[in-house]
């Protein structure tokens, strides 16, 4: 599939889409505004707080809180008071406190919960099953739970019993009911009801096939069962080094004729022979240091697109009484730089984080023909005009420093070289200046005017970035969780955006 067919496909998706947003059902009531989030179900803002009612009238998540989004089929509801996040239930009411810094959807039974940097699992009643003290919590897998804390993993069970203590450099995954663990450097196997079957003491060791797994134990290549009982005699055992001294010598008498030996691992076995003699000579390989690729990631870059905004809803539909802010998609451009970058590896040369700064324009083009449809906010943007002018032209434009910090990970090609990339984070944007355009015509006359004002927007907000391409070339998109005006001096419109970056 071409791009162009591609790009073609994209935009008719996101057309139908937005038409499932179109039709908008006032919730039963007196209140400021209304949404509905779902057949029957209404969030309401009552004196600068949002709340949910059904159909007739009755109040389900009473007015406190600052959002309420993500209302699920089992009546869920995650609310926001003061940026932090809590869970709501339409029957049961307040499950968990609006003070986790995120809470992701339920998996089964049980929901991961952000706190403070640390991750935990909350139940279906808001209790908690696994505290919130850890640095990374995996998703649950044939009943158990892995964590990772202070750098050592470990398992609980979907009811918070621990199951294998968080003591292990590395756990992997279960293949014929067995894990292979880390731990001091040595390696084993533990079940699924966390006991340690094989203890930690082998070198290296591979997951079972058929009832068995081969190991290493000093230089020695067995197989053992599920047990840990050895079922095979050695596949190979190296020579040992304390088997022959670093002068072993039959004869001296001649000087070698040739040498002849065999490498295991930074040793080097030689047999030095002639025509009475022969001698084993021990040699210390040196291995050359392979100089480590350093991480690059694809940050610096001119990144231009097109930028809009939508309600909570996803409604491109402006509010009523902002009929004038009505968007030209097609010219309403975003175009970023950032001129350098700043990488950090983190896994290899192919994962890392990546920071920059830079500046952003936003430039949004109404659709705004004449001085008769704006309402007293929009006179208060644009210069006066005569009620006769006929406006081919108006904007508002935005200025922002920004500080994106993205994690991004590179797929190697088939030779190997890192072509391709994810990556995904959070930005933070500082309003520097704003202003509005505005060129008409009146009579035989044209005019330009500007105006520089704030117009209530936000000064500080942040975004969440995604970005994918290849080498030079990418895509961008991005969306602010935080309304563009402040709260209650301006519509409740939250920027998105999407475009192509150019890498340097």
């Amino acid at each position: 599939m071409n791009s162009t067919r591609f790009n073609l496909l994209l935009i008719l998706f996101l057309l139908i889409s937005l038409e499932g947003y179109s039709q908008q059902v006032n919730a039963p009531g007196n209140w400021e505004k209304s949404w509905q989030m779902k057949p029957g179900i209404f969030r309401v803002l009552n004196h600068g707080q949002v709340g949910i009612v059904d159909i007739n009238g009755k109040l389900l998540v009473p007015c406190q809180f600052d959002q309420v989004y993500d209302l699920t089929d089992d009546g869920y509801v995650r609310v926001l008071k003061d940026l932090k996040i809590g869970l709501y239930h339409l029957d049961k009411g307040l499950i968990l406190p609006a003070e986790y810094d995120q809470v992701w959807p339920f998996n089964g039974e049980l929901a991961k919960v952000l706190k403070n940097k640390k991750m935990g699992y909350v139940n279906k009643n808001g209790l908690m099953v696994i505290p919130v003290e850890y640095n990374h919590i995996w998703p649950e897998e044939d009943g158990l739970i892995k964590i990772l804390k202070d750098g050592k993993m470990g398992f609980f069970d979907t009811s918070g019993k621990i199951v294998l203590p968080a003591e292990y450099q590395q756990i992997w995954s279960f293949e014929e009911g067995m894990a292979r663990v880390l731990k001091d450097g040595k390696m084993g196997y533990t079940d699924k009801a966390g006991n340690i079957v094989v203890p930690p003491i082998y070198d290296q060791v591979w997951p079972f096939k058929d009832g068995k797994a081969k190991v290493i134990q000093s230089g020695l290549i067995l197989f053992i069962d599920k047990q840990g009982k050895i079922v095979e005699a050695p596949e190979q055992q190296a020579p040992k080094p304390e088997a022959f001294s670093d002068t072993a010598k039959i004869n001296q008498s001649n000087p070698p004729r040739n040498n002849q030996g065999v490498n295991i691992g930074n040793e080097r076995f030689e047999m030095q022979r002639n025509d009475n003699s022969s001698e084993f000579i021990i040699k210390h390989n040196q291995k050359k240091k392979r100089k480590s690729r350093s991480f690059s990631g694809h940050l610096a870059s001119v990144n231009l697109g097109i930028n809009s905004y939508v309600d909570e809803n996803g409604n491109e539909n402006v509010p009523s009484g902002y009929s004038f802010m009505e968007l030209n998609h097609e010219k309403s451009v975003e175009l970023t730089v950032y001129p350098v970058q700043q990488d950090l590896k983190l896994i290899g040369s192919s994962v890392g984080l990546v920071t920059a700064m830079g500046l952003k324009f936003n430039n949004y083009r109404f659709d705004l023909t004449s001085p008769n449809q704006l309402n007293d906010t929009g006179l208060d943007w644009f210069p006066t005009m005569p009620e006769n002018a006929e406006i081919s032209k108006s904007k508002l434009t935005n200025l922002f420093f920004t500080v994106p910090l993205l994690l991004e990970i590179q797929i190697p090609d088939g030779r190997n070289r890192n072509g391709f990339y994810i990556a995904g984070g959070i930005e933070g944007e500082l309003r520097l200046r704003s202003h509005t355009k505005v060129i008409y015509t009146s009579g035989a006359s044209r005019f330009k005017r500007k105006n520089k004002d704030d117009f209530n927007l936000n000064g500080l907000r942040y975004c969440y970035i995604a970005r994918a391409g290849f080498k030079n070339v990418g895509l961008y998109g991005s969306y602010s969780p935080v309304s563009l005006f402040k709260n209650n001096k301006g519509p409740e419109l939250y920027p998105y955006s999407i475009g192509v970056s150019f890498n340097f």
